[in-house]
């Protein structure tokens, strides 16, 4: 072995030292890029040079500039990172929601609803006050006002939503793109067998991104050891990004998904994967995980055949507020009802015929309802009573007990013997463009009738003497008759001074059971309070258990973040403590490189 190996040995030992203050040195640049994986240089000992029967070895050589990265580790990052973003996106809009209906003394529908039926209790006390029918009139419309509000909350937060998935989708293709190109990049600098650390730190930062946004699941080609350490590990080989169980990125490849709004009437996008035959498959129920996953929980991710959404938690709660809404609305204007009118108006239906079926045409009950007869001095002279099976029609020629023939028939409703007072005798029936209209056949008579219900929930159903207008929380509102002027409000129910039958019955509405009906969620009964207090006391439920979960999750992503962390964050002491050993390997080496050249000088000296 020559002295000049010697000198070659003592080079590499300089140039391996110099490369470890260049990597440390990148390392404490990078110390705050919080997509920045630490790096170190892996060494290796060059290959021996035989002296005589001896193996002399020649230095030092740079295996590989490699990550600290573990990818067990990190994968576990992601999907931490995945829950931990749905749980957020969960807990933040149901916080929101929550908002809209708070449980606060003295605030809020329930507050209002309080209000409503003391005003009435107050008007049943002084039936003919013009004062206390103004207060019924104004607690009424901040009530449905409330409500109102609190609806448009809901759909604009549900349209709000539907555009951050849109805003969301496009984010995924954009990360798409570039982890396909990537690929490319990685796959071209890697082809010697060293590692792209940056091209690799980019990746995983747009891998984070990705989970957080929609849970995308990534399969690597083999995972192997990372450099000289057993316990670390680097992906490598053929990659793929799947999404929804479908595979989105096949190496450099990948496959945009698709976002539409044209085929919903709501305007809601849903979201496709267009296939290699040309086909759209539909992945809007697919992602259930990440930020997307839990906005689509909440707006709804499923649609009927007319394009509306029919789940999702914000549509649960706008039909369990309608829910509640048409038992305020019916149950006010069923009792409102039996207020005697001379003529009563009920809402327009669409697609009715003679032949349509009461109770599946209109939502009315089975039983009865009396139509009370009052003369002009307001004193009750009959009762017509009419009778709702589930074979009642509106007036079917087969049907001798349908709506029309018993409102219309002759018959003594007095029992004095005679038909010149009956209903059918003073009072007009008809049916005409989908409204019924029940009118005094001679207004001058004085004649008037009321409606009082048994159950069947008649005047309710079809709007008649209205109190509240509307059909649902998205347009309840006080009747604009009675809103313009208060003064006309009934209290009464037969038509004489001092009568309080209305006011005192509405009042009763509080603390009286009313049947809800839900074809989707099935019918309960309970009070008007109650059913507003089980939506807003599920609201606040809902929103405690995720908010519970979000805290349990929170502690579990911190551990794991902590975690790899610990694995691949650059530590400014570490990296000093690094810098200060290769210094010292560089003077050393610079040493040796010194002696030698002396050596030379030594040796050129002689004679």
């Amino acid at each position: 072995m020559s002295i000049f190996s010697s000198l070659n040995t003592a080079v590499s030992g300089l140039q391996t030292a110099q490369t470890g203050v260049n990597v440390t040195s990148n390392n404490i640049s990078n110390a705050e890029n919080k997509n920045y994986t630490r790096q170190r240089v892996v060494q290796k000992s060059n290959t021996p040079i035989a002296n005589g029967n001896v193996l002399v070895d020649s230095g030092v050589d740079i295996k590989s500039i490699s990550r600290v990265h573990d990818e067990f580790v990190y994968t576990r990052y992601q999907q931490n990172s995945e829950r931990t973003a749905y749980i957020d996106t969960l807990k933040t809009n149901l916080e929101e929601v929550s908002s809209y209906f708070p449980e606060m003394e003295g605030v809020g529908i329930d507050n209002d609803l309080q209000d409503y039926y003391r005003s009435w209790s107050s008007l049943a006390q002084d039936p003919s006050s013009d004062a206390q029918k103004s207060v019924v009139i104004s607690s009424a419309e901040n009530l449905s006002t409330n409500i109102r509000n609190s609806y448009d909350k809901l759909d604009n937060l549900q349209e709000s939503l539907n555009q951050d998935i849109k805003t969301s989708v496009d984010e995924v293709n954009f990360i798409l793109k570039n982890i396909a190109e990537l690929n490319g990049e990685i796959e071209g600098m890697e082809v010697d067998g060293s590692t792209a650390n940056e091209l690799r730190d980019q990746r995983d930062s747009l891998e984070t991104t990705l989970s957080r946004l929609v849970g995308a699941t990534f399969v690597h080609g083999n995972i192997s050891d990372s450099g000289d350490d057993p316990t670390l590990s680097e992906a490598k080989g053929l990659y793929s990004v799947i999404i929804g169980g479908v595979a989105v990125v096949s190496g450099t490849s990948y496959h945009e998904l698709e976002i539409d709004n044209t085929s919903n009437k709501s305007g809601y996008y849903s979201i496709g994967l267009k296939t290699e035959d040309g086909s759209v498959m539909d992945m809007t129920s697919q992602i259930k995980k990440g930020k997307v996953g839990a906005m689509l929980e909440l707006r709804g991710n499923e649609f009927d055949e007319n394009g509306e959404v029919t789940n999702g938690l914000i549509t649960e709660y706008k039909d369990k507020l309608n829910i509640f809404t048409e038992g305020l609305i019916e149950s006010t204007n069923s009792i409102y009802a039996e207020s005697a009118s001379q003529k009563m108006v009920s809402d327009r239906f669409d697609n009715v015929s003679e032949n349509s079926n009461l109770i599946e045409t209109f939502g009315v009950n089975s039983g009865n309802f009396d139509i009370k007869i009052y003369d002009k001095a307001g004193n009750e002279v009959g009762t017509r009573t009419v009778s709702i099976d589930e074979t009642t029609t509106l007036n079917s020629p087969v049907d001798e007990n349908s709506l029309m023939k018993q409102l219309q028939a002759s018959y003594d409703d007095s029992g004095d013997g005679s038909l010149s007072n009956d209903f059918a005798s003073q009072f007009d029936v008809t049916f005409n463009n989908g409204q019924l209209v029940i009118s005094a056949k001679n207004p001058d008579s004085g004649y008037t009738f009321g409606i009082e219900d048994h159950g069947t929930n008649f005047a309710g159903s079809l709007g008649l003497n209205r109190f509240f207008e509307g059909t649902d929380a998205s347009n309840i509102k006080v009747k604009r008759e009675l809103s313009n002027s208060p003064q006309k409000l009934t209290a009464f129910k037969q038509p004489v001074e001092g009568d309080n039958g209305v006011a005192d019955g509405m009042s009763r509405l509080e603390t009286e059971n009313w049947l809800f009906k839900s074809e989707k969620y099935g019918d309960s009964s309970g009070t008007i309070l109650n059913a507003y207090k089980s939506f807003s006391v599920d609201l606040s439920s809902k929103t405690e258990t995720i908010s519970n979960r979000q805290e349990t999750i929170k502690v579990q992503f911190t551990a794991i973040e902590q975690s790899l962390q610990d694995i691949s964050k650059v530590s400014i002491d570490d990296e000093l403590t690094n810098l200060m050993k290769y210094q010292t390997a560089y003077s050393a080496a610079g040493k040796v490189i010194s002696t030698i050249d002396q050596m030379i000088d030594t040796l050129l000296g002689l004679k």
